[in-house]
């Protein structure tokens, strides 16, 4: 099997196109997977810090049970506050895993962006060639 000029050409090109498809995937990656850890982990110390003021307000239960007192308030908002940021680090710890496939659609939208626009380059000249031709 023979291939023509232009299929050599568009061969050599897509060949090309991989290394600059792949650099732009790892670096959507990289710059997700470190927003998503920096999220993950302001989640995690706001998780902690809800955890202590549960086993404090815990502690302050025992000796107190007023229902409509100030402390009982705060500790109600900190169990929501720790509900909350349970279901956020749920949340993060799944797209850390999605990430990966999104390098592979990144790379494959990339590959695609750079040989289309490569095909259009080609189309206009081509066009232009035969108008002044």
């Amino acid at each position: 099997m023979k291939l023509a000029r232009i299929q050599k050409i568009g061969l050599v090109f897509f060949v090309c196109t991989l290394l600059p498809a792949y650099w732009i995937a790892n670096w959507r990656y990289e710059a997700n997977l470190a927003n998503l850890t920096e999220t993950l982990n302001k989640e995690q110390a706001l998780h902690l810090s809800t955890d202590k003021l549960l086993s404090n307000c815990e502690k302050n239960a025992e000796g107190k049970a007023h229902p409509y007192d100030a402390t009982h308030q705060i500790c109600n908002q900190g169990s929501d506050i720790h509900a909350r940021t349970d279901h956020a680090m749920d949340l993060l710890t799944q797209e850390k895993a999605n990430n990966e496939t999104k390098w592979y659609r990144n790379f494959a939208l990339s590959i695609l962006f750079f040989n289309l626009l490569a095909a259009a380059l080609y189309r206009l000249n081509t066009y232009l060639n035969r108008d002044v031709g």
